[in-house]
């Protein structure tokens, strides 16, 4: 039972407990309602530290429970601000306003049909609660829905959202601290030499392994600090437009962004490698072609810098000099690769799952009765140590094809096709920070391209949503610009 192993774990109890008298402490301090589920939205960012050791999937199941809960309390203390301190109709014209932008529809569209995906699934049970191991489904979707909604609804001032850019940082950083404290092998922290002989040498315990912080897996520490990244730039930007930007948050941003970018090169996750350079890419073309003089020039020159240097590596990653470190796995792609084949394989059955129920697909954490019914045998080789059971089709476009269907496919691409309208019509042409625009036009793309050989779980779904409900006030804010 849930109750059993999860709610009645002493470190659970007390962090149940100290949220809740957090809360009572913030009332007695005479804090409004809604401050107070402002300050859990807060809190909900770290949930990405959490990690119970004592529970099967330990970097798993503590990060859900700690998220539902968190929000849960927020809309809770929202039903209490409705019901005691809101001004007669202030409630309904603020979710009458919400529900009136764009990119609220298209997430609505969204989260809707994912859990009508849900009904209509190979098996519900599965598809609405999920399991221990991966704790999405229908059930954490409404979750992530609540959340966004939260934020859209109380993050009215530019001052929160950069609040929650900041604590979203000392969670990266958090995260970041637990995973060198598990390559070092520290008592109570879980590294990936666990059960395994690490190398000699402080320094490869360090570089040697693939660096999996607090999430306990590479490949999704990569994606995160990809948005990790982006909140960084943008309070830097932010800052220097503002003129409130000083030599030690200068050099604090910059050695932020530098310190997540290594560890973004210890993960050795390449499908985000190929993501955030096509977001920077896209970026620079972005800069290219919007400005005029000095800032088309020098966007230019960066851009083609960056090609050469990456055509250039990749051309010498078999050098024998650079193949002493680890890191250039990332440099090793090829679809002859036995981790490209077995992504080959397994988005085929994807496929023939899609074509079998294309219209709301199998139902969300479904995919293994498709995979067991379309399995192919190239997946077991004899006498070698080789993957033989996927319950994810390594793709978020081949997941969302499966899952949900093309409805929900589309819908999910309908997300970025509503932001991407919304920034050209709202954004592109007025007089805002110019390198702000080219975070926001980089970001989405390499969010997109890492999700080509990867699905989403927590740590992106919990960023994706972030930065959509920022996008969202980002929007509305130049809207009123532009109409001024």
């Amino acid at each position: 039972m849930i109750t059993d192993t999860i709610f009645s774990h002493p470190v659970t109890a007390a962090v149940i407990a100290a949220l809740l008298l957090l809360g009572v402490i913030a009332k007695l301090m005479k804090f409004s309602f809604e401050r107070i589920a402002k300050w859990y939205l807060y809190i909900a960012v770290f949930s990405v530290v959490i990690v119970m050791n004592s529970i099967f999937f330990p970097f798993i199941g503590g990060k859900d429970f700690f998220f539902r809960f968190v929000v849960e309390l927020a809309l809770a203390c929202m039903v209490l601000w409705w019901a005691f301190e809101a001004h007669k109709g202030d409630a309904k014209k603020r979710i009458v306003a919400l529900f009136k932008k764009p990119l609220v529809i298209a997430v609505t569209t969204f989260a809707a049909i994912f859990e009508i995906a849900v009904i209509f699934s190979y098996d519900f049970h599965a598809a609405f609660w999920s399991n221990y191991e991966r704790g999405e489904g229908g059930f954490q979707m409404l979750h992530y829905y609540l959340f966004f909604l939260l934020l859209v609804l109380i993050f009215t001032d530019g001052k929160d959202w950069k609040n929650l850019f900041r604590f979203s940082l000392i969670s990266a950083g958090l995260m970041i601290g637990y995973g060198i404290l598990g390559n070092y092998s520290v008592a109570g922290f879980i590294g990936p030499y666990a059960g395994a002989t690490a190398p000699t040498g402080w320094w490869h315990e360090l570089i040697d392994g693939r660096f999996q912080g607090s999430l306990g897996n590479p490949a999704y520490v990569d994606p995160y600090l990809i948005f990790s990244m982006f909140f960084a730039a943008y309070l830097w930007i932010s800052s220097v437009r503002e003129k409130t930007i000083t030599k030690l948050k200068a050099w604090g941003y910059g050695s932020v962004i530098a310190i997540f970018f290594i560890f973004f090169i210890l993960g050795q996750t390449r499908g985000a490698f190929i993501g955030l350079a096509l977001g920077v890419f896209a970026a620079l073309l972005y800069l290219v072609f919007s400005s005029k003089g000095r800032a088309r020039k020098w966007g230019a020159i960066v851009f083609a810098v960056l090609v050469i240097l990456g055509l250039g590596l990749y051309a010498e990653r078999n050098n024998s000099a650079l193949q002493k470190f680890p890191e250039v796995r990332l440099l090793q792609i090829s679809l002859s690769d036995q981790s490209a084949q077995t992504r080959i394989w397994v988005w085929g059955e994807a496929w023939k799952g899609f074509l079998e129920r294309p219209v709301l697909g199998w139902g969300p954490e479904n995919f293994t009765p498709v995979y067991d019914k379309f399995f192919n045998p190239k997946f077991y080789v004899p006498g070698q140590n080789t993957e033989t059971w996927f319950d994810r089709a390594h793709s978020v476009y081949l997941d969302y094809l499966v899952e949900t269907g093309i409805i929900g496919l589309l819908a999910y691409l309908g997300m970025f096709f509503m932001f991407y309208w919304e920034f050209f019509k709202n954004v592109h042409k007025n007089d805002s920070s110019k390198l702000q625009k080219v975070l926001m036009v980089g970001l989405p793309i390499a969010y997109l391209g890492q999700g080509i050989a990867i699905f989403d779980v927590f740590p992106m779904y919990l960023c994706l949503f972030i930065f959509l409900a920022f996008a969202a006030y980002y929007f509305s804010v130049h809207k009123k610009e532009v109409k001024a």
